[in-house]
């Protein structure tokens, strides 16, 4: 028990304090004050349970002392210290609002001990009845919150509702929101894994009411209308509605509400949000958009680990040439893999990956099939080289990287698993290729490169300055193959990919990969695969 004393006479003030001592009570004497004016100042900054007051005293005496401390700090319980002639003074100032009162001249140690007693006792009291009160109003508040949740969520889904009923909702709510002209904004913590660390409201259901109560009561300060509900897991919603502004200063107050909001959350709650703002609506039946809009804007920055406020108007205009950018990058990377040079592809993609972080400009799911598509090719590039090597390439791999990357949820995630899946698949690569000569690899450049033309073995040899007999052993010899042989694999495989994209007819491949017509094609294919290119067709399709 706290207790603070006060009387102008300091012999007074001693004595009481030997009486303190003397009540074997486990009380903590927070201060000596001799007048009312000082009392008053250590209540408002301590945590204080019983003040001990005189009447009579400079500055501030004990009934002022007792009347403001009623009015600032009512659950103090104060005493007044009385002489017989002072007693019609007690009398009022048990009217001010003092618990009781002790007479100076028959005080003891045990009468202070008794008292105290049935002060701790009216303290306790009061402290139950706050605590009931508190988790009477936690309760109605806790229900009202998911009545609201749950009316809105079916807005936000689509479900359609007239203007009256929405106004007796919100009547019923106590929510001061009208159905036309509305602002949305999605919130979201930026540490959902951390929160219950690093918030100061450990508690889940407390610190989600903690947080619907703070913003609505920053958007009704703010906007005079307005209320906040619960989305989903770890996503709250704002609602309010705007005046008939400009584009600008619509921008600059949903802009200054947003960082209110989220700097109100960050100091007293301790939680850091990041905030989507949709597009403005005339009427309800757009929620379902604006939800959209400002989830969308909301998840691209937090994707980037952005912690900030996205404006979906703002989302278009950071985005590059979308998909012939990131075509141009797997035609690079396909054709580093195709020349063997595959030192270059982990730089390569990297670059790529830094370009892309710093921009922002793909989405989500543009960035994670741009890494589908790349793994594809390195893939095929592996299991090329181990063909070449006599190897079997139909076990199929046991990892699915559609289902490991769609799991990944940040950039940098995904950014370091395509990283180190392609320094992977480089080391294979590097494992299986064949130590050519710079003659050999020149020449597999060279025919991979010409092989429409229908290029011959002099014209390679010619290419690389070589004896057309020696460069046939020497390519047999490093290869494994003969010159024709793997001049016909380059073209079936190019025939392969042609069929398998589904772009040039039945009756054209033998154009685009130098053979004189389609039988002969027909013929040499079967050869290779078994199969005619039709029937290669058939079962892939």
């Amino acid at each position: 028990m706290n207790i603070v004393l006060v009387d102008d006479e300091a012999q007074i003030r001693r004595w009481l304090e030997i009486l303190l001592n003397q009540t074997g009570l486990g009380v903590h004497l927070v201060a000596n004050c001799s007048n009312g004016k000082e009392a008053l100042e250590v209540c408002r900054t301590r945590e204080i349970d019983v003040v001990i007051t005189d009447i009579k005293m400079p500055v501030m005496d004990g009934i002022a002392l007792i009347r403001s401390l009623k009015a600032e700090r009512p659950s103090i319980v104060s005493f007044i210290l009385s002489s017989y002639s002072e007693f019609h003074y007690a009398s009022e100032a048990i009217k001010a609002g003092a618990y009781d009162y002790m007479l100076k001249a028959e005080i003891t140690p045990e009468d202070l001990r008794q008292a105290l007693l049935k002060a701790q006792e009216a303290i306790d009291k009061e402290r139950m009845r706050q605590r009931e009160v508190f988790s009477l109003k936690s309760e109605l508040n806790g229900n009202q919150y998911a009545l609201r949740s749950l009316f809105f969520r079916d807005l936000l889904r689509g479900a359609a509702v007239q203007a009256a009923e929405f106004e007796e909702k919100m009547r019923m709510f106590r929510i001061p929101l009208r159905g036309k002209h509305v602002m949305m904004m999605v919130l979201r913590s930026d540490e959902h894994g951390e929160v219950k660390e690093r918030a100061k409201i450990s508690e889940p259901e407390l610190l989600e009411s903690a947080v619907i109560n703070i913003i609505d009561e920053t958007l009704r300060v703010e906007t005079d209308s307005g209320c906040c509900f619960v989305a989903e897991e770890n996503t709250y919603v704002a609602l309010y509605n705007y005046g008939d502004w400009g584009e600008k200063s619509l921008r600059e107050t949903t802009l200054r509400h947003a960082h209110r909001i989220s700097g109100y959350l960050q100091e007293l709650l301790g939680l850091s949000v990041s905030v989507g703002i949709s597009l403005p609506a005339l009427k309800l039946t757009s929620l379902a958009e604006q939800f959209e809009e400002a989830r969308s804007a909301l998840s691209h920055k937090q994707f980037y680990a952005r912690r900030s406020i996205a404006w979906y108007m703002d989302e278009g205009k950071a985005r590059d040439s979308g998909p012939e950018r990131r075509q141009h990058h797997l035609d690079h990377l396909s054709e580093l893999l195709d020349r063997d040079e595959f030192d270059r592809v982990v730089p390569c993609l990297r670059l790529v990956m830094e370009e892309v972080g710093q921009s922002m400009a793909w989405r989500e799911k543009e960035l994670k099939a741009f890494c589908i598509e790349a793994v594809f090719l390195l893939q095929r590039t592996v299991r090329r080289l181990k063909a070449a090597a006599g190897l079997d390439v139909r076990q199929q791999e046991a990892e699915r990287p559609h289902e490991v990357i769609a799991s990944l949820p940040t950039f940098e995630h995904v950014s370091e698993w395509l990283l180190a899946r392609a320094a992977q698949a480089m080391d294979e690569a590097h494992a299986f290729q064949h130590p050519y000569s710079e003659a050999i690899r020149k020449v597999c450049h060279y025919v991979k490169a010409s092989y429409a033309a229908g290029v011959s073995l002099q014209e390679a040899a010619d290419y690389v300055h070589l004896n057309r007999n020696y460069l046939s052993e020497l390519f047999k010899k490093e290869t494994g193959i003969s010159f024709n042989d793997f001049l016909t694999q380059v073209r079936i495989e190019k025939v392969k990919e042609l069929i398998v994209e589904g772009k040039t007819p039945i009756g054209q491949l033998c154009e685009k990969v130098g053979y004189p017509d389609g039988s002969y094609l027909s013929k040499v294919f079967k050869k290779v695969t078994g199969m005619t290119p039709l029937e290669f067709k058939r079962k892939k399709g």
